[in-house]
C-alpha cells in the first residue's frame, strides 16, 4: 500500500467506522477515556433488517504515522571484533538497518569507534531517499589513524548525537544500540580527549601480550567501579635495560591500573549517563578474544563490563559471530517496533461486550440453528491481514487463526449475556483491529411511536496485566412503530413493520482523492453559483468505494420525474436504496431543483449516522424538519455557520459551500500553501484570501497526497496530479457489470498533463448537463 493511502486511512479513520445510514442509525462516537492509549475505541451498529438483525462491530483503531523514535548505533570497529575485511559487514548492518527503518518516522544516527570516536551519520530522520551509509573507503582511512579501541567515546559521541534528535521525541522513546566486545584500553581525559598511560618516550604502554605471558588477573569490575580513578593520564618512566614484562608487573604490584582496566572503568561509567539521561540501551555483545589463553584476564574483564551494560538494557542480543549481526539487528529493530513504543495494545488484552438488554427490549446473538442456540458467526480483523472468521462450537468457544480466542457466555443467573475476546498478539500503531458479529433484537416495544435501544449494555477494553478498562461507545439505534412513510423535503425516514429495510450500508472513497466538480461551459468553475439536487447526488454517487457502489447498485427508483435514461438515474436510484437521498411529496425528486444547505447537510450526515441530543448548534434552526441533521452534522465539523450564529438553513447552497462540506465528508484537509503549481485554476477562483479557494482546487484536481500535522491541525500535501477519470465511460462500464473490476483504467485521453491557468475539465465526465 502506498504512502498516500496509510497517510489517509489515518487521517478518515473515524468517518470510515462511522458510516451508517440515517434511519436506524448508530452513534459512533470516540470514547475520551482511551484518549491516553493514543487508541480509538468504536463501536458501530448498522440498520436493523426486515427480521431485525443489527450488524455490530467493535474496533480499535491507533495513529497510521509510528510514533516517532530516534535511535543511535554505535559501533566498535577496532580490530579486536573485526579481523582485515570483515569491516565491510559494517556497511551492511548500515544497509540493513536503513532498508528496515526508512519511512517509519524514524530518526537514526550511527557512530564508529576505534581510539576516539566519529558519528558518520549524523541524527537524522530516515527516509527511502537517505544515504544512511559507511563509506568503508572513507572510514577504514580514518581507523589506521585512531588505532586502539576507546568505549567510552564511542558511547559518549553516540549519546551526544542522540541529543540531535527533536524535541518532540521523549527520552523514553530514544534508544542507544550499542554493538561491541567490551574491550576498552583508551579512554577520554577531563577535557575530552583521548586517554591512556605511556611511557615516558611516548610509546602507549602495553597492558597484555606486550607482557611475557600477560596477567593472570585484573581488577574485578565491581571493585573497579568502586575506586575513584583520574582520568588524566600517567606516564611511566623505564629504564632502558628494563623488561617491559617487569615494568608492568611493577605497575601492577604498585596497585595502579593498566590501560584495560581505565578504559572498561570509564566505558562503565559512561553507561551509567545513559541510563541517567532516560534514553534506552540495547547491547549487542561478542565475546572478547575468548579464543585466546594468554588472554583470559582481559577476556574476563570484558565481559563484566558486557553483563553490566546488559543489566542497563531493555534488550540484548549476543549474536555468535559477525556473520549472524544482521539478523540481530532484525530483532533489535523488531525489539524497538514491535516490544516497543508502537504497541498499543499487548497480546491477552480482553475486549468484552455485554449484549444489549432492558425492560422493554432484549437483544440476542444472531441464530443460525435451533439445534445449537448460541452458534453465531463472528470475524476478527487485524491489520491488513484478511479477516479469520470463526463459529462458536458446542462449548461457546472460537480459536481464531492467530491464537486469539472468543467465548461466549450465555445469560444465566446474576450474569449477563456475553463475549470475551483475548487478543493472540500485540497491535501495534498502523494496525486497526475489528470484530464484527450480528445481534437480533428479540425483544421489543411494539407500542406506536418512536424508539431507542441500546445493542449493548457496555463493552470495554482490558489491558493485559493491568486492571485498566477503557468503554467503547455505546451506539443507539431507532425504530418507528407506524403506518407512515417519509417525511417531506428530505425530513426523518421512518422505517415501520411492513417497509422494506435499508440495504448495505454506503462508503465513501477516502483513500484516493480524485476530482468531482468540472468548469461550465464557459470555462468557469462559478463558486457562488447554486448545484442542482441531481448533480449533488451524482457526486456522491461516484465518490462511493467500488464494492459499496455494487452493493447498493440499482436503477430504478419511485420517483415519477427521474427517467431511466436520465443521465443521473443511477445516482438518484442508487443512492436512494441506500438511504442517503430522499424525494419529495408526491413521488418526486425534483433533480433541477437547486439544493438548500439543509438539504445537503442532511445528506452528509446520512453517511455517519448518529443522533444528537443538546442545545442547537445555530439560532435559527428550531423547529425545522432538519433540525437534528444540521445539528449533527455542526457537532462532525461538516458544516458551518454564516458567522453571526445562523444557518440559514432554507437558503440554496452554493458550489463552494458544497465542495467544502464534500470535502470534509471525505476527509479531505486542502491547504493552499501545499499544492502543485501546474493544477487545474480557475479565472474565477485566482484569489487565495477567498475563504473557498483551497476547497474549490480540491475538488477539481485529482492528486496523490501525503498528509502532515500542523499547529492547526491536519493538512495535505500534494504529492503529484493523476491522470483525470472518464466518469462517463466509467458510468457506462457501471450500468453493463454493476460494478467496474478496474475502474482506475479509464481515463480521459484529452487530459493528461493540466497545465497552470486551464480551465478544462478535470474529472472527465459532465454532471452539470446529460452525458
Amino acid at each position: 500500500m502506498d504512502k498516500r493511502r496509510i497517510l489517509a486511512a489515518a487521517l478518515t479513520a473515524v468517518m470510515l467506522l462511522g458510516m451508517l445510514p440515517a434511519a436506524l442509525a448508530a452513534e459512533p462516537q470516540p470514547t475520551e477515556a482511551a484518549d491516553e492509549l493514543g487508541i480509538t475505541l468504536l463501536k458501530t451498529a448498522g440498520a436493523l433488517n426486515s427480521v431485525r438483525e443489527t450488524k455490530i462491530s467493535l474496533e480499535i483503531s491507533a495513529p497510521v504515522n509510528e510514533t516517532p523514535v530516534a535511535v543511535e548505533f554505535v559501533m566498535d570497529a577496532t580490530s579486536s571484533l573485526f579481523s582485515s575485511g570483515d569491516e565491510i559487514m559494517i556497511q551492511s548492518w548500515a544497509e540493513e538497518i536503513r532498508g528496515a527503518m526508512a519511512d517509519k518516522n524514524v530518526y537514526a544516527g550511527l557512530t564508529v569507534f576505534a581510539n576516539d570516536a566519529k558519528t558518520v551519520y549524523e541524527m537524522s530522520q530516515l527516509t527511502a531517499e537517505s544515504t544512511f551509509d559507511y563509506s568503508l573507503g572513507e572510514e577504514m582511512l580514518w581507523l589506521a589513524g585512531h588505532t586502539g579501541t576507546n568505549l567510552q567515546a564511542g558511547i559518549r559521541a553516540g549519546l551526544a548525537d542522540l541529543e540531535k534528535a527533536p524535541d518532540t521525541i521523549p527520552q523514553a522513546n530514544r534508544y542507544l544500540v550499542l554493538i561491541t566486545d567490551g574491550g576498552s584500553f583508551w579512554w577520554l581525559d577531563d577535557a575530552g580527549n583521548p586517554a591512556n598511560d605511556t611511557y615516558n618516550d611516548g610509546t602507549r604502554l602495553q597492558n597484555n601480550d606486550a607482557a611475557e605471558g600477560g596477567y593472570e588477573s585484573l581488577t574485578d569490575l565491581t571493585a573497579l567501579l568502586g575506586q575513584t580513578v583520574s582520568a588524566q593520564p600517567a606516564a611511566y618512566t623505564a629504564a632502558g635495560d628494563e623488561a617491559l614484562a617487569d615494568v608492568v608487573g611493577q605497575i601492577k604490584t604498585s596497585g595502579a591500573l593498566t590501560n584495560f582496566e581505565k578504559g572498561v572503568y570509564f566505558a562503565a561509567k559512561e553507561l551509567d549517563k545513559v541510563t541517567e539521561a532516560g534514553v534506552r540501551l540495547i547491547t549487542v555483545r561478542y565475546p572478547y578474544y575468548a579464543d585466546e589463553e594468554g588472554l583470559s584476564a582481559l577476556t574476563t574483564l570484558a565481559g563484566q563490563l558486557m553483563d553490566y551494560a546488559e543489566r542497563k538494557s531493555v534488550f540484548t542480543a549476543s549474536p555468535a559471530s559477525l556473520e549472524e549481526t544482521a539478523a540481530e539487528l532484525e530483532s533489535v529493530m523488531d525489539q524497538i517496533y514491535g516490544g516497543g513504543v508502537n504497541v498499543v495494545v499487548p497480546a491477552g488484552s480482553t475486549i468484552t461486550d455485554v449484549i444489549g438488554k432492558d425492560e422493554d427490549y432484549d437483544f440476542d446473538l444472531s441464530i443460525k440453528s435451533k439445534e445449537i442456540p448460541a452458534l453465531a458467526d463472528f470475524a476478527l480483523k487485524i491489520g491488513g491481514d484478511a479477516p479469520m472468521e470463526g463459529q462458536l462450537d458446542e462449548n461457546n468457544q472460537i480459536t481464531f487463526a492467530d491464537g486469539s480466542t472468543l467465548t461466549y457466555y450465555p445469560e444465566a443467573e446474576g450474569q449477563d449475556e456475553r463475549f470475551v475476546l483475548t487478543l493472540g498478539q500485540d497491535i501495534h500503531r498502523s494496525e486497526r483491529v475489528s470484530l464484527t458479529y450480528t445481534a437480533r433484537l428479540a425483544e421489543r416495544d411494539t407500542s406506536r411511536g418512536e424508539h431507542y435501544v441500546y445493542p449493548n449494555v457496555e463493552a470495554y477494553l482490558t489491558l493485559s496485566d493491568t486492571d485498566e478498562s477503557y468503554l467503547f461507545p455505546r451506539p443507539r439505534l431507532g425504530y418507528t412503530i407506524s403506518g407512515g412513510g417519509s417525511g417531506g423535503g428530505g425530513g426523518d425516514t421512518v422505517i415501520d413493520e411492513n417497509d422494506t429495510p435499508l440495504g448495505p450500508l454506503p462508503e465513501l472513497n477516502m483513500a484516493d482523492h480524485f476530482a468531482y466538480i468540472i468548469g461550465r461551459d464557459d470555462g468557469l468553475v462559478h463558486p457562488e453559483a447554486s448545484i442542482t439536487r441531481a448533480e449533488v447526488a451524482t457526486i456522491f454517487f461516484r465518490m462511493l468505494t467500488e464494492d459499496s457502489r455494487a452493493q447498493l447498485w440499482t436503477t430504478t427508483n419511485p420517483y415519477s420525474d427521474v427517467a431511466a435514461e436520465a443521465w443521473y438515474n443511477n445516482a438518484v436510484s442508487t443512492l436512494t436504496t441506500s438511504g442517503v437521498i430522499m424525494g419529495k411529496p408526491g413521488n418526486v425528486f425534483d433533480p433541477d431543483a437547486p439544493i438548500t444547505r439543509a438539504e445537503f447537510a442532511t445528506i452528509a450526515v446520512r453517511f455517519f449516522g448518529g443522533n444528537y441530543e443538546g442545545e442547537d448548534q445555530f439560532t435559527d434552526i428550531a423547529g425545522h424538519w432538519a433540525n437534528k441533521y444540521i445539528n449533527r452534522a455542526a457537532v462532525l465539523g461538516l458544516i458551518n455557520g454564516k458567522g453571526d450564529g445562523t444557518f440559514d438553513p432554507n437558503a440554496d447552497i452554493t458550489r463552494a459551500e458544497a465542495m467544502a462540506i464534500v470535502n470534509r465528508t471525505l476527509g479531505r484537509k486542502p491547504d493552499a500553501d501545499h499544492m502543485l503549481p501546474n493544477m487545474i485554476t480557475w479565472e474565477d477562483n485566482l484569489d487565495e484570501s477567498k475563504w473557498y479557494y483551497a476547497d474549490v482546487q480540491e475538488a477539481t484536481n485529482s492528486h496523490d497526497f501525503e498528509v502532515e500535522s500542523g499547529a492547526d491541525g491536519l493538512y495535505e500535501i500534494w504529492t503529484g496530479l493523476l491522470q483525470v477519470r472518464d466518469w462517463a465511460a466509467l458510468e457506462r462500464e457501471w450500468s453493463e457489470s454493476n460494478s467496474s473490476s478496474n475502474p482506475g483504467d479509464v481515463v480521459s485521453d484529452v487530459v493528461t498533463e493540466p497545465e497552470a491557468g486551464e480551465g478544462t475539465a478535470a474529472d472527465g465526465g459532465q454532471i452539470e448537463t446529460e452525458t
